[in-house]
Order: C-alpha cells, then sequence, then structure tokens
C-alpha cells in the first residue's frame, strides 16, 4: 500500500510539473519536482523500493513526455538506488544533506540529459546549456526542495505508521 501511495503522489507530481510548473519559467528553465521527490523518499525507503519506484515514475515521465523512452527512468533509477545505499551513511533529517544530495542529483539528471539529449538537438551553444544544466538547474532544484523537503519527510513518516 505504502509503494502504491508514494508511485501515486510521485505520478500526480509529475503531472503537475509538467501542465502547471512548465509555465513558471525562472531563467527559461522550470522546477523539476520529480528529481526532488525521488531523492527526499528514496532516502526514507529500503534500497530496492527507492530503485523500484524511480523506475516507474522515470517510464512514466518519458512515455508523457520524454524524448527517448528510458532516459528518465534510467536517472531515476540509479538516483533512488543510489540513494538508498546512502540512507544508513548520511544524516537524512540535516536540511543541509537533503540539498547537497539534491543538488548532486540535478547535476546528475543534467549530465545524463546533457549527453544524450543535446548531443542529438543542440540548438544553443554549448556552454549556455552547461551553464543551464550544470548551474541554474541545481540551484534552482535546491531552492524549490528546502520549501518541500519537510513536507515531503514528514508525509513518509507518516505512512510508516499506516
Amino acid at each position: 500500500m505504502k509503494n502504491f501511495i508514494l508511485v501515486f503522489l510521485g505520478m500526480t507530481l509529475i503531472i503537475l510539473e509538467n501542465s502547471v510548473l512548465n509555465y513558471i519559467d525562472i531563467f527559461d528553465l522550470s522546477i523539476n519536482m520529480s528529481i526532488i521527490y525521488i531523492s527526499i523518499i528514496s532516502l526514507f525507503l529500503k534500497r530496492n523500493q527507492g530503485a523500484f519506484i524511480g523506475l516507474i515514475l522515470g517510464f512514466f515521465k518519458d512515455i508523457l513526455i520524454g524524448r527517448f523512452l528510458g532516459i528518465n527512468a534510467l536517472i531515476f533509477f540509479v538516483i533512488g538506488y543510489v540513494y538508498g545505499i546512502l540512507k544508513d551513511k548520511v544524516f537524512k533529517e540535516n536540511v543541509m544533506t537533503i540539498v547537497i544530495l539534491i543538488f548532486f542529483s540535478s547535476i546528475f539528471e543534467s549530465f545524463i540529459n546533457f549527453i544524450f539529449l543535446k548531443s542529438f538537438f543542440t540548438s544553443s551553444k554549448i556552454i549556455i546549456s552547461i551553464y543551464k544544466g550544470f548551474v541554474i538547474i541545481p540551484i534552482l532544484n535546491v531552492v524549490v526542495a528546502l520549501f518541500v523537503h519537510k513536507f515531503l519527510i514528514d508525509f513518509i513518516k507518516k505512512l510508516d505508521n499506516i
């Protein structure tokens, strides 16, 4: 039941991200709530649960808006698995830990997207793409994570009590 609720909430966030949040442009970029969501929930689930939920949500996002099937699934799976491994090695209640991990998740996502997507569909200069992907997007995701991390952590803890 817990996994179903987490997948349903993740799908809702992906739909919200791609319908409403895409119209909120900051520096011609939009907020990536799915990276924030996967990063946070993976710290509070078993290793395989975070990876499995990441894989499902990644395929869902690829089917909804992806150019290539499997890119987001790969990204979310790796983040879910790695953070599932790290969950016992980091102090996950600390906001700085969450911020650092989301920053690295955003850089990882930008790197994979840059390798697979920008090399095929480059329309802007590479320096601008690198600046946006490796500086602006991670900072934007960290700022949003500062506002939503407490809600997600409390929600996951309440799910454990069900």
